[in-house]
């Protein structure tokens, strides 16, 4: 192991904005020593400190591993801009943030690829470590490249990049990989052979894609038609994993401190994993079924730990939809009756509006009450009906009224735009409800209520009922946001726009074939960095990518795709059948239609 402390110390941290970012000495960091472990684990989180350092699912992974007897595991997060023409200048590599060890001298780098956009970011890390880019250009003295988390689900963009995708939670496989590393080295220093590892991960290990051993055919007129496996002991299609139960991931009992300001910094409990709504545009409530809930001693218990261990004044109950949580009043009972002496604040960042309502009074002196989010997602009930989200109008006014007279003071409102069957009177409809969610408040105080509508551009995602469906062109979503501002001038509400362009090339790397790892590659030398920011993200030098390959976004996001046919994403399997799918995409066409 290269130890580069004093490098870092003299090149790296008196030079750069925020050193802080660097330093690696955290509260509660817990990485076992790297030189005395049979296997090395670098977790690696493509994106900035202050967005990875607050990352659940990585801090879940870090603090695992390093419970495994013998395993080293450290974490390690993309440099800002200015780190990395530093290290660049300087020769200095990608380094492990506690064991100043560098990354390319670890057994195995392991990313949480949560977000499409941070796919350049992969590129930046693996080339400031000195890993060559691509996986067949790797040598067994190179570590195992592994990507878990949402791009696993649709990984063919990533794959010449990554040597083992891990489907679905990542606890016990990721668990699986490190065994399989420490047999196969079998007490040497040395790596064990490459092919043969990559090849008994394929065979061995529930949820493990190795690319490498899978081959995309493509018809005659350049559409995806198939993807082959190349042996015939290899899975043709990979099953996504799950846990059996949630208490299998235990709570973090001592979360990580950031020394640099992190984007949340609270306690975060995972109380249920899995979400029961089934909105037919939502990709993470069909994948990761079945829903598993953690008890509710479990979570109090882990709470109460956490607090001790951080100083934290505040506590997040984490799931996709909170409400749906089945012992909610009792959880909120108990973190009530131990928090409200400590001013500890609890934040419910996914209630629904219907449910909500009978939590509000008990919930006014422990929940932070700065704000409300509703998901709305479509002004329209009948809209609403097409995408199968179960809130209605009435819901969400009496939640705010509720909400105002509780304390809170803001609404923020999500909503997306192109979604099957919209008109322009859905569209319309964003503004209408929005204002109505505004005067609401008349009835509390004699107040118009400020309301914040954030407006997103929906993406047909894989693994939906919508996978099938064409996106808007951009110059729909450009109509839409010049509407909605004609209409909310001089009103009490503000709405606020995702990035059109972005959307669209998330929708194209989420739905796209292997193809296009070469126009990500292109964007990356093209100098695309930290694409989820937008001070840093540039779409000309995406657009200049593609120009370069000769490939053609279009396909990928404005054309239907027959149901019938093999997707890109296809041998990914989760719970949902693909005939369930098919079947919620008619009853939402339908519903679109009729």
């Amino acid at each position: 192991m290269r130890d580069l402390k004093d490098h870092i110390s003299r090149l790296l941290l008196p030079h750069v904005a925020q050193p802080a970012q660097y330093v690696g000495l955290e509260v509660n960091a817990c990485c076992n020593p790297v030189a005395d472990a049979d296997v090395a684990v670098a977790m690696a989180f493509p994106d900035t400190y202050s967005v990875g350092i607050s990352h659940l699912g990585s801090q879940l992974l870090y603090c695992a591993l390093n419970r495994m007897p013998a395993v080293a595991c450290d974490r390690v997060y993309c440099p800002a801009p200015d780190a990395e023409n530093l290290m660049r200048a300087n020769g200095l590599p990608l380094f492990g943030w506690e064991s100043r060890c560098a990354v390319a001298d670890f057994d195995i780098l392991g990313f949480s690829l949560a977000y499409e956009m941070c796919a350049t970011n992969v590129l930046t890390m693996l080339d400031l470590a000195g890993i060559p880019l691509r996986s067949d250009g790797r040598g067994d003295e190179h570590p195992i490249v592994v990507a878990g988390d949402a791009v696993a689900d649709t990984p063919e963009p990533m794959t010449p990049f990554v040597d083992i995708f891990i489907a679905g939670d990542g606890e016990e496989p990721l668990a699986r990989l490190v065994e399989l590393v420490r047999s196969m080295k079998g007490g040497r220093q040395a790596a064990p052979p490459r092919a043969e590892l990559l090849l008994a991960a394929a065979r061995q290990i529930p949820g493990a894609y190795v690319p490498r051993f899978y081959e995309p055919r493509y018809d005659g007129d350049g559409r995806f038609a198939e993807l082959t496996p190349l042996r015939d002991d290899v899975p043709t299609t990979i099953q996504r994993v799950h846990l059996a139960t949630l208490s299998d991931s235990p709570v973090i009992e001592a979360p990580l401190v950031p020394l640099a300001e992190g984007v949340h910094e609270r306690v975060i409990v995972e109380v249920m994993r899995g979400c029961p709504n089934s909105c037919r545009f939502c990709q993470a409530g069909y994948v990761r079924l079945p829903v598993r809930t953690r008890p509710v001693e479990e979570i109090v218990v882990g709470v109460r730990k956490a607090l001790a261990a951080t100083g934290y004044r505040e506590v997040s109950l984490l799931s996709l939809s909170t409400s749906d949580y089945p012992q909610l009043d009792e959880l909120i009972d108990k973190l009530s009756a131990e928090l409200t002496p400590q001013h500890v604040s609890i934040s419910l960042p996914s209630l629904r509006v219907d449910s909500q309502l009978r939590h509000l009074p008990r919930l006014t002196s422990t929940v932070r009450k700065a704000g409300l989010t509703i998901a709305a997602e479509a002004g329209s009930q009948r809209l609403r009906a097409v995408i199968n989200k179960g809130i209605t109008e009435e819901d969400m006014i009496a939640g705010v009224r509720a909400a105002y007279q509780a304390g809170w003071n803001r609404v923020k409102v999500y909503f997306m735009a192109g979604l099957p069957g919209e008109t322009q009177a859905d569209i319309d409809a964003i503004f209408d409800l929005s204002g109505r969610l505004a005067r609401a408040r008349r009835e509390v105080d004699g107040h118009v209520g400020s309301i914040s509508a954030s407006v997103s551009w929906a993406v047909p995602r894989p693994h939906t009922p919508m996978q099938w469906r064409p996106m808007q062109p951009a110059e729909y979503f450009w109509r839409v946001r010049g509407r909605l501002r004609e209409l909310a001038a001089r009103s009490p509400v503000n709405f606020k726009f995702h990035y059109i362009e972005r959307s669209l090339l998330e929708g194209v790397l989420c739905r796209g074939d292997r193809r296009l790892a070469d126009v990500v590659e292109a964007a990356w030398r093209n100098g695309a960095r930290l694409d989820s920011w937008n001070e840093h993200f540039e779409y000309d030098r995406w657009m200049a990518a593609f120009e370069q390959t000769g490939i053609e976004p279009h396909p990928y996001i404005h054309e239907p795709l027959a149901t019938d046919a093999p997707l890109p994403w296809s041998h990914i399997t989760c719970f949902r059948s693909e005939e369930y799918l098919r079947r919620e995409h008619g009853a939402m066409m339908a519903a679109a239609e009729g």
